[in-house]
């Protein structure tokens, strides 16, 4: 208890001197990893909590794909983005049933600049559809398949190389909760 005592006054100070560091004029620009004009590629899978389980059963995790391009809107160029993700997931019993769907959304999301070299965070809104790929006489009394997706989610990149790194995401309002993977920037 005393060592978890300890780590978290360790986080509120870090996050104290990061807040101390921080201008609200950061908030106007790009992160230093950014620029008005790059494109962002991002690949990766979902963790989704398994609605059944045992033997014969088949799960496919959420794989998604975003691609968003950054556009500085109004007088100071504020950092916003906007883009679209197409994601798959599917589950079933082998032999009895397969469940899956297709999810198109549109994107819109600001960056934020904490003045982390490398570290580009960001929240977005989406709203999208949600079409089911399987035969209807199998659907669950709770149906997650078409139907309208709305989701807010908050992000992060943090880049390895000028155009490479690594990828998360969180939200609610969609069927996966937290995605990573793979992060393009050219």
């Amino acid at each position: 208890m005393k060592k978890l005592f300890v780590l978290f006054i360790l986080f509120a100070v870090i996050a104290s001197v990061s807040l101390c560091a921080w201008e609200p004029n950061d908030l106007t620009k790009y992160p230093s990893c950014m620029k008005a004009e790059n494109w962002l590629l991002n690949f990766g899978v979902g963790f989704h909590g398994l609605l059944y389980y045992g033997e014969n059963y088949i799960f496919f995790p959420p794989i998604h794909v975003s691609l968003d391009k950054n556009v500085p809107l109004g007088d100071k160029g504020l950092p916003f983005f906007f883009g679209g993700t197409v994601g798959y997931w599917g589950y079933g019993y082998k032999g009895l049933y397969y469940n899956s769907n297709l999810t198109i959304a549109a994107r819109f999301g600001y960056h934020f600049n904490w003045g982390i070299d490398k570290l580009d965070t960001y929240a977005v809104v989406r709203a999208g559809y949600s079409f089911y790929l399987g035969n209807k006489d199998n659907l669950p009394a709770f149906n997650l398949f078409d139907r309208l997706q709305i989701g807010l989610n908050v992000g992060a990149r943090y880049f390895l190389t000028d155009w490479f790194g690594f990828w998360a995401e969180g939200g609610i309002g969609s069927y996966y909760s937290v995605d990573i993977g793979l992060a393009f920037k050219f």
